[in-house]
This record gives structure tokens, C-alpha cells and sequence, in this order.
């Protein structure tokens, strides 16, 4: 292997999430002796990954407002089903819409290239792998022969798997991870945690996260084939943004744009936005905003998914510009879109 300084920084986030070979790991280690730069970022991710996952058996910040997920959680209590859990119905809300999409593009749309470089029939096939990601983590594999959990190497295997196949046949695997995951989330206690994508997830976020990335390829076939974008309901959204505003202390910590000492106001606007008063980094909450970010809450859930540049976000700003651009900036650290 390669020991180039370049490749070993690309490999820092995966050493910190103890995702690399062992002989990865042996240069990485020796890399780390001598730049102490690096050794900083990974004791910076390392401290990340742990604090979102703690995240999900912390209360909020005292000055944070009670949020929907605060609200959703005091009240659960043993086994739910879609009818009365707002997280289970945002992820199964969106799985039905990408699903209804699907079977309206023509014939013609399925070769166009998407945002992200695959075609709207690769996409489908990346999203099946990525669904059942899910199911093989908390037990209810999909495709038991198919081991890998890294992302890009498993959409691989997929892409090879069905290139030549029947879409139904891929569809027909994304549906059956879809309802094992719904099964496993009416059974699990609400104090779940999964380990995927190499973070932690708690059962609730995990939905969101998933709601989240198929609404944003759901756009991506959208644009790809010449249809209207289509957000969200407001209730989706109100989750969406929920997640992602009170994960930006990890999210400018990994991004290297954390300001400990500093508190930001993110208010979003329109249906499912929200107010919230966050520390900026690892620190204490204060009572007094340093910046207020106000945008759109769809444009903002578009920068979080690297739809939209940080610097086309249309937004108004008061207090330091700086830390507002910060935000914006890190809001998507944790994309996987």
C-alpha cells in the first residue's frame, strides 16, 4: 500500500471510526507520530462520533427548546406502530413517494446521468444497497451473501450484481429492506442504537436520516428526468431540520469551523421550520445568540444534502457573518448523499 501523506489524510475519518485494514492502519499510525496536525483531526473525529452518539441519551441544552424528538420520546413507551410514531411515518412517507416516482419515469429517463454521476436506474440500485445496509446491521439482512457495509464499495457490488437485471428485481430488494426496517423499528425499544454509515444512530434519527436521503435522490430523478422538485411535508421537514440543526456543534467540530466559546441562533422558515439556539462546537450553550442565521428551511435541508452551496444559500444574518458562513458550511459534514 501507498503511503503517501495525501492518501493517508483521506483515510484519517475511517481510522477514526476504526473502519480500515490492519495494514491501513499500521500507516496511519506511523503518520500520526510524526504530524501532529493529523493526530488533532482524529482525536476531533473521534470525539465527534462519540458525541453523536451520546446525543441520543442526553438532554438538551437547558436554553435549547423542547423539540419534536424531546416531545416524541417522553411519550413512547413499548411497541408502535406507523399509525402513532411521527418518525416511522416520515421514513415510510418517503419511501412511498420515491416508490410512487419510480413507477412514472418513462422508459427513456432511466439512462439519464443524475446529480451525483449515476443514472436514475444506478441510483435506485445505490439506494437498495443503502437500505439494506440498514437491514443487515440490525439483523434482518436482505441480501445475506452481501457482507460489505461500506457504502461505496457495496453500491458497487450492487451496481454489478443487477446491471444486467430486471429494475423490478432491485426495487423488489429496496421494498423488502424497507419493511424490514419498518418491522425491526416497531419492535425495537426506543432507546435503539445502530451503528452504520460509521456513526450511531439512535432508532429515531436513523428513520430521519434515511427519510432524508431518499427524498434528496427522490429530487435527484426529479431534476434528472425534467419534473418539479417536491419537498417534503412539513411535518417531514420539521424532523429533517430538527436533526440537522442539533447536530451542528458535531458537524463544525468535523468540519474544523468550531467556535466552543460561541452560540448561534438557526431560525428556518416556512412549513417544519423551527428556532433553535445551539453552542457552536464542543461548549455551553449561551443566552445570548453570537449570529442569527435565518433561511428557508427547504433551502437550508438542500445544503445539508449538498444540493445546494453553502454560498447560494439564501439567508439574512445578524451578528459576525463569519460564524454564519460557518454553519452553512458545515451543515452538510455528515452527508452521505
Amino acid at each position: 500500500m501507498s503511503t503517501d501523506d495525501t492518501m493517508l489524510d483521506e483515510l484519517l475519518g475511517a481510522y477514526a471510526l476504526d473502519a480500515v485494514e490492519p495494514d491501513e492502519a499500521v500507516a496511519v499510525e506511523a503518520y500520526l507520530e510524526r504530524s501532529p496536525g493529523a493526530a488533532d483531526e482524529v482525536a476531533r473525529l473521534r470525539k465527534a462520533a462519540a458525541w453523536i452518539g451520546a446525543t441520543e441519551a442526553l438532554a438538551p441544552p437547558p436554553a435549547l427548546h423542547d423539540t419534536v424528538l424531546d416531545a416524541a420520546r417522553a411519550r413512547r413507551g413499548g411497541r408502535h406502530d406507523a399509525g402513532d410514531d411521527p418518525f416511522l411515518a416520515v421514513y415510510l412517507s418517503e419511501a412511498a413517494r420515491l416508490d410512487a416516482l419510480l413507477d412514472e419515469v418513462p422508459e427513456s429517463g432511466w439512462k439519464v446521468r443524475t446529480f451525483n454521476g449515476l443514472t436514475a436506474r444506478e441510483l435506485v440500485t445505490h439506494l437498495a444497497s443503502m437500505e439494506s445496509t440498514v437491514a443487515s446491521v440490525i439483523g434482518s439482512p436482505t441480501v445475506p451473501d452481501v457482507t460489505e457495509l461500506d457504502v461505496e464499495r457495496r453500491t458497487a457490488i450492487f451496481l454489478a450484481r443487477f446491471r444486467d437485471r430486471p429494475l423490478p428485481d432491485v426495487r423488489a430488494v429496496w421494498r423488502e429492506s424497507v419493511e424490514a426496517i419498518r418491522a425491526w423499528f416497531v419492535a425495537a425499544p426506543a432507546d435503539a442504537a445502530v451503528p452504520v454509515f460509521g456513526l450511531t444512530l439512535g432508532r429515531d434519527s436513523l428513520l430521519v436520516t434515511r427519510a432524508f436521503e431518499t427524498w434528496t435522490h427522490a429530487d435527484d430523478i426529479r431534476r434528472a428526468v425534467g419534473r418539479h422538485l417536491e419537498p417534503p411535508s412539513a411535518p417531514t421537514l420539521a424532523r429533517m431540520a430538527d436533526l440537522s440543526v442539533t447536530s451542528m456543534p458535531a458537524a463544525l467540530e468535523v468540519a474544523g469551523r468550531a467556535h466552543p466559546d460561541k452560540t448561534g441562533r438557526v431560525v428556518l422558515t416556512g412549513g417544519g421550520g423551527g428556532d433553535w439556539l445551539i453552542p457552536l462546537g464542543f461548549g455551553e450553550v449561551g443566552d445570548t445568540p453570537d449570529v442569527v442565521l435565518t433561511a428557508d428551511v427547504v433551502d437550508w435541508c438542500r445544503v445539508v444534502s449538498e444540493r445546494m452551496a453553502p454560498e447560494d444559500l439564501p439567508r439574512t444574518v445578524e451578528g459576525d457573518p463569519a460564524l454564519a458562513d460557518d454553519l452553512a458550511a458545515a451543515s452538510s459534514a455528515f452527508a452521505t448523499l
